[in-house]
């Protein structure tokens, strides 16, 4: 695997350099934007919405599996060059998308733009989590000020904790828990610019904190797997949800060779 800044292997994530182009990231901007006023150009709703028109405007907004809904966004995260870096990175075969979110970050929110301390793989129960992993597309620049997504360099190989939640909005508390278990860890904050994408493992623990900039912090988020990803078999809702791997309409291959 090549190494760019930061180990996807020993520290849990990297980041790399400016992939998107200036009008790729405004097209996907504009039509991000469209998918949370709850126009969708293709007559597809998204999956899930945690934010409706009429909610808190200061809230974080989250949407999956937005590319569903709009050309724009699709093109985005099925980009040739995408799709070839992420290919050569992980030394695959194959990256299939099998997920997609829109999270953005309004200024001014405070701690209702907190995202709590977790890593991914505890909301992946249908996925054995080695070859799994997510790409964090800037659409805007993501400053020090902006609530950025904080890393802690290592964490991919901690033990399980427990009591950490994405919805979680009291970073104070989890802060607390994780200096019982981890008090001299190294936490780094991506700070990016648009175009720029950060790959982290689903083991590692990550969390952002408020935007206190002047504009919305907006990023595309993208879960994919690679050839040699292994599922679990589960129970419940959740038994069937990986059935979705066989339409290209819903989870695309970005690469192959």
């Amino acid at each position: 695997m090549k190494n760019i800044e930061y180990s996807l292997i020993n520290d849990g994530f990297c980041i790399l350099p400016k992939i998107f182009s200036s009008k790729i990231i405004e097209l996907a901007k504009e039509g991000l934007w469209d998918v949370i006023q709850g126009d969708y150009e293709t007559g597809v709703p998204p999956e899930n919405r945690f934010w409706n028109k009429g909610d808190d405007p200061k809230k974080i907004i989250k949407i999956d599996k937005p590319h569903l809904c709009n050309n724009n966004i699709r093109r985005l995260i099925t980009n040739f060059d995408f799709g070839q870096y992420l290919g050569q990175i992980l030394d695959a075969r194959t990256i299939q998308i099998w997920h997609s979110q829109l999270i953005w970050k309004p200024p001014g929110g405070g701690e209702k733009g907190h995202a709590g301390w977790h890593c991914d793989k505890q909301y992946w129960p249908f996925w054995e989590p080695g070859k799994v992993f997510t790409a964090w597309i800037a659409l805007s620049n993501v400053t020090e000020n902006a609530g950025p997504v904080s890393y802690i360099v290592g964490s991919n190989h901690w033990d399980d904790i427990s009591n950490l939640d994405f919805f979680d909005k009291n970073l104070i508390a989890q802060g607390r828990l994780l200096d019982k278990k981890h008090p001299n860890r190294t936490m780094v904050n991506a700070n990016i610019e648009r175009g720029q994408v950060i790959v982290h493992s689903s083991k590692v623990y990550h969390c952002s904190g408020a935007n206190k900039s002047k504009r919305p912090r907006i990023g595309m988020v993208v879960h994919f797997c690679t050839d040699e990803a292994l599922r679990k078999p589960v129970s419940g809702d959740l038994r069937n949800y990986l059935n979705q791997m066989d339409d290209e309409t819903v989870c695309p291959t970005i690469y192959k060779c």
